[in-house]
């Protein structure tokens, strides 16, 4: 989601993906509140002997790439993938052919199947963690109902939840659940998520480059006197940089060329971003690269305002 907001935030407005790329932001930003929901339902009344650890969008490896699990609950005695569906409608899942579509004001719509999703997150989560895993299809919209259930696993409306994973301890079951959180750990570092620029077709020089005025949004701002200063809002910074960096990251990895990083920032001069680069990033073997530390935060919390 972060990386798709950042893909449309530097999308030029006539470029044809634009649209689209907007598109599935909003479908993220529905599937992550329904996700968000649904871990604070758990944390707050989950009622188990031991507590239980619970993370969200975890991506896992599987096969030749990686299987998305919306919220994993993982305790002592079972581990549970939930694919989370905050949709509205009349929900028809195929059983035979293993196709979904929905009804909708009159209208039938095919869309993914959540089944054959959250079948793959269980594969993957079995595989990574060596042990059977549970699957569960949650439907965290109250307007949402189902009129033809899926074959494999059962579909639980998110205020029966606690109830349903709760009768899932297997008491013959003993995991080391610190163990299976660093692997959680781990692979959330291994994985940058999908290449979105590879999926819409969008060339890294078709980007808008720069770095942006986080006050007035759009706006490029200049390097003058070392500061970053917008010439539509007048906003001044010392860091305005470690955004576009951090942008960067979320794009391509952490891993920028100095050659690029001219382009990227806007930059000219090398002793300026010398200074900039050697707060932000670090030196690595590869001559001409560094690696940028990752600071996450600065994009959510902006991101958050805007699309809050």
């Amino acid at each position: 989601m972060l990386k798709g907001m950042v893909l449309f935030d530097r999308l030029p407005v006539n470029h044809p993906a634009k649209d689209k790329v907007f598109g599935e932001v909003k479908r993220s930003l529905a599937g992550a509140a329904g996700e968000k929901r649904t871990a604070e339902l758990l944390e707050r009344e989950l009622d188990l002997t031991e507590k239980a650890k619970i993370f969200r969008g975890v991506w896992l490896p599987y096969l030749d790439g990686f299987a998305q699990v919306d919220v994993l609950v993982m305790h002592t005695n079972f581990v549970c993938a939930l694919e989370v569906k905050n949709m509205v409608g009349e929900f028809h899942f195929d059983s035979i052919n293993f196709q979904f579509h929905r009804i909708i004001d009159g209208r039938v719509e095919g869309m993914r199947n959540p089944e054959s999703q959250l079948h793959r997150a269980v594969k993957a989560s079995e595989k990574f963690f060596g042990c059977k895993v549970h699957g569960t299809i949650v439907l965290s919209s109250r307007s949402g109902r189902v009129a033809v259930p899926p074959k494999l696993y059962p579909v639980i409306a998110l205020d029966y939840l606690p109830f349903h994973i709760e009768k899932m301890p297997d008491p013959r079951l003993s995991l080391d659940v610190e163990d299976l959180v660093g692997l959680v750990r781990r692979s959330r570092g291994q994985y940058n998520g999908p290449d979105l620029l590879k999926k819409h077709k969008v060339a890294r020089e078709s980007l808008e480059v720069g770095v942006r005025c986080l006050g007035c949004g759009k706006q490029k701002m200049e390097w003058s006197r070392l500061r970053w200063r917008c010439n539509k809002c007048e906003k001044v910074s010392s860091n305005a940089h470690e955004f576009a960096l951090q942008e960067y990251a979320v794009l391509f990895g952490e891993e920028i060329t100095t050659e690029f990083a001219y382009t990227w920032l806007g930059v000219k001069d090398k002793y300026t971003l010398y200074r900039m680069l050697e707060k932000s990033t670090i030196k690595i073997n590869n001559r001409g690269k560094r690696l940028i530390i990752a600071r996450r935060e600065l994009l959510i919390e902006y991101f958050q305002r805007i699309y809050s």
